[in-house]
C-alpha cells in the first residue's frame, strides 16, 4: 500500500507496524516511526488549520457590512409605525 499521510489508514498502519517493532524489541526504530507518526499528524492538523484560516477569510469578506444580531433585533423588536 502506497503511503498517503493524509489518509487514516495509512496513519493506522503506521501505527501498527511501530507496535509490531517495539514488541520485537527495536525501541530505536519504533521511536523513529513514532517520529514520523507524528511528523504526519501534525502535518494533517496544519493543513486543517489553513483550511479553516483561509475560510474564515473568505467568510469575513463575505459577511462584512451585513448587519449584526443586535441590530437585527432592534429591527424586528421595535413598534410599527402608527
Amino acid at each position: 500500500m502506497p503511503w498517503r499521510p493524509t489518509n487514516p489508514e495509512s496513519l493506522e498502519l503506521l501505527r501498527q507496524v511501530r507496535r509490531e517493532i517495539a514488541d520485537r524489541g527495536d525501541g530505536l526504530l519504533a521511536l523513529l516511526l513514532a517520529g514520523v507518526e507524528l511528523y504526519a499528524v501534525l502535518g494533517r492538523e496544519f493543513d486543517l488549520l489553513e483550511t479553516m484560516r483561509a475560510f474564515a477569510h473568505d467568510m469575513h469578506q463575505a459577511v462584512e457590512g451585513t448587519p449584526t444580531v443586535r441590530e437585527l433585533e432592534q429591527l424586528f423588536d421595535r413598534d410599527p409605525p402608527s
